[in-house]
């Protein structure tokens, strides 16, 4: 069995996407976040053939990790990790010691550490990993990423990444109609939720610097630019986004989130990172019920203690 394990957004699919290019068909693609990672492992039967990709680790469920990785391997499998955010060494050496093969890359983003270790060649490669960086590592260089980062999210679920995965596996360089005119439906919706969220979001001040927060729904897409959008604003050093199940973080400049989010329970990048967290069950049924005042003053006052308490 052959399968590929990859994060939810653009990066993860278009790493997906060069897997595919890389290696053909594949029986099966999961779409995961970090802190689902041991769920979707156990799934795996022993003796697969696995590659993950853009996800990196959650501290909270390393160890269960590491078991599954060790599992699957004995079995007869094979475990290939292509991953660009920030990693301690002794959980590079736990999962080498385990037989994974992991190639960890902070230079690139996760498409771009597939095509340079699988490794991937060809016309529109490079256009690809371009697109795909420009988004996730914030760099804003290359206007396709724009577009390919609304087409990925212009539905949720793991059947239309799949679709887009397998679409974007012969990317060329140029934007087909269809992306064009999917991308064209998701525009509104996405003017309408940054409305909302200059309305709905606060501001607070610890330890020194600035922060905003908001509470939004779990469509990926829109995470980093709802951070910017906080960051630029509110003049804040940290963008909190506070999600059902979870929280991500946005910073600019030397403000490293990725240290917040490992004490979480989480991980990520200097300036992009996130951490899984559970709120109280009443606060869960009143966001369900249409409350959210509680849940996001929960959330934000698990960020500002784990903050202070540095």
């Amino acid at each position: 069995m052959k399968v590929i394990i990859t994060h939810t957004d653009l990066d993860g699919v278009a790493s997906a996407a060069l897997i595919l290019r890389g290696v053909g068909s594949v029986d099966k693609i999961f779409f995961a976040q970090p802190n689902q990672l041991y769920g979707v492992l156990r799934k795996i039967p022993n003796g697969a053939d696995v590659y993950v990709s853009d996800l990196g680790m959650n501290t909270s469920i390393l160890e269960r990790v590491l078991e599954e990785v060790e599992r699957i391997i004995k079995g007869g499998g094979r475990i290939r990790w292509f991953d660009h955010h920030i990693w301690k060494e002794e959980w590079i050496a736990g999962l080498k010691d385990r037989g994974v093969e992991i190639y960890v890359d902070t230079s690139t983003c996760g498409a771009g550490v597939v095509a340079r270790y699988l490794p991937v060649e060809g016309e529109g490669v490079g256009e690809l990993v371009s697109a795909t960086c420009s988004i996730d590592l914030w760099r804003f260089n290359d206007w396709r990423g724009n577009f390919l980062a609304r087409y990925v999210g212009f539905k949720g679920g793991a059947e239309w990444r799949e679709k887009v995965a397998y679409r974007l596996k012969d990317f060329d360089g140029m934007l087909s109609q269809d992306i064009i005119d999917t991308v064209s439906q998701v525009f509104d919706e996405e003017l309408k939720t940054y409305s909302r969220v200059l309305r709905e979001a606060k501001v607070t001040r610890t330890a020194g610097m600035t922060i905003a927060y908001v509470l939004k729904k779990d469509d990926e897409h829109t995470t980093s630019y709802i951070g910017n959008l906080l960051l630029n604003r509110f003049q804040a050093k940290i963008a909190v986004i506070c999600r059902e199940g979870s929280v991500s973080f946005r910073s600019i400049g030397d403000t490293d989130v990725s240290s917040l989010a490992m004490r979480l329970g989480g991980g990520g990048h200097k300036n992009a990172a996130g951490a899984p967290i559970k709120a109280p069950l009443l606060h869960r049924f009143l966001r369900k019920v249409g409350i959210k005042g509680p849940y996001l003053s929960w959330c934000i006052s698990r960020v500002v203690q784990t903050l202070e308490s540095e």
